[in-house]
């Protein structure tokens, strides 16, 4: 708040007034509200009763109210950006369902499929301390490469003094170290702040290529990307038994039987499916958000940056699908499900690609 106060008199639209409506827009009035007040409660009441689920419900009746709403109020000119807009929001949907499993059935897989212990490499990756030396090692040899020759000498230096470091941890380690499941869901910060500038970096130069994709084509690769994901886990779990064989009913409670340790993975299976995906999140989580300011009538970028956010509820709120075939149904046959969802999803964005990049311009 502190720096808005000060620095919003260098805002672009500063001083600029937009007026809600004009002579030809559509009335906001009372009838309208109570159109998308009634199209959410009766949402919400159908998914209470189908899913038993009141915060489904709520999610999905608000998200309905405000399509509804968004529609109605919106002008004739308005409205085709508006459209556009909310349907990138049904396919963020299924993006963020299928994401965010890394909180809840990939760190199911992590509990009960993935090998409990480590060798010293591999805890180099789940260790902060040894992580950080090893990723300043990296940084240092990537610098060794650059042409300055101030910079070559930082990269020797760093080279040196965090692979001595990196030396240090690993021989204080055990030949085998236990690590928990929950570290996993650690990679995928790790990996946003290690690849958002090489990422942006590809833009960049394929913009002074000239070959730099549109908006909403990065949004698309984006789900495509995904899928490639949930593909990398899904081939590690192949010939792996799947959790309904394991489970057992103990006092009327489902329960899991372990999976033998020789039967387990290594962890880079998981590690590999985090870093695609964390790919795919920097293709479509900011250049969605982008591509909200950029399309977004003025006086409703608020609103869809609301709009952003509350598909990204909804879509948290079907993760639920995870977890209900986790018991049921195959490992490979859970990871396809997001794999479809995902190419499902870019096949859609690519079909109504010119619509998109046309409110675009």
């Amino acid at each position: 708040l502190l720096v808005y106060i000060i620095f919003n008199k260098f805002l672009p639209t500063v001083g600029k007034v937009v007026k809600a409506e004009n002579k030809d827009g559509a009335k906001t009035n009372t009838m309208s509200f109570l159109l998308a007040a009634g199209l959410m409660l009766t949402t919400s009441v159908i998914f209470y009763f189908l899913m038993n689920d009141v915060a489904l419900g709520a999610a999905v009746g608000l998200f309905v109210g405000f399509v509804a709403m968004m529609l109605q109020i919106s002008t004739k000119e308005e409205r085709p950006r508006v459209s556009s807009l909310i349907l990138v929001f049904f396919v963020v949907i299924f993006f963020w369902m299928s994401f965010h499993q890394n909180g809840l059935t990939m760190t199911f897989f992590a509990r009960d499929y993935t090998v409990k212990e480590v060798a010293p490499f591999t805890y180099l990756f789940f260790s902060l301390y040894p992580l950080l030396s090893f990723i300043g090692a990296v940084a240092g040899i990537v610098l060794l490469f650059n042409k300055a020759k101030t910079l070559k000498l930082a990269g020797v230096a760093m080279t040196l003094v965090f692979g001595a470091l990196v030396w240090f941890f690993m021989s204080g380690f055990e030949s085998s170290n236990p690590i928990a499941p929950e570290v996993f869901q650690s990679f995928n910060p790790l990996f946003i702040v290690a690849l958002t500038f090489p990422v942006m970096g590809v833009f960049t130069w394929l913009r002074s290529k000239n070959m730099e994709p549109s908006t909403p084509r990065k949004i698309g690769i984006g789900m495509v990307i995904a899928a490639v994901g949930f593909v990398v886990i899904l081939v590690g779990s192949i010939g792996l038994v799947s959790p309904h064989e394991l489970q057992f009913i103990e006092n009327g409670v489902t329960k899991y039987n372990p999976v033998p340790d020789s039967s387990r993975v290594v962890p880079y299976w998981l590690i590999s499916s985090y870093l695609v995906l964390t790919i795919a999140e920097l293709f479509l989580s900011p250049m969605g958000l982008s591509f909200v300011s950029k399309v977004a009538p003025p006086r409703f970028q608020g609103l869809m940056q609301g709009g952003w956010l509350l598909a990204t509820a909804v879509g948290n709120k079907f993760l639920f699908v995870g977890s209900d075939f986790w018991g049921k149904l195959d490992l490979w046959q859970l990871w396809a499900i997001f794999v479809v969802c995902c190419l499902l999803s870019a096949v859609f964005i690519f079909s109504i690609m010119k619509r998109l990049e046309t409110v675009t311009k």
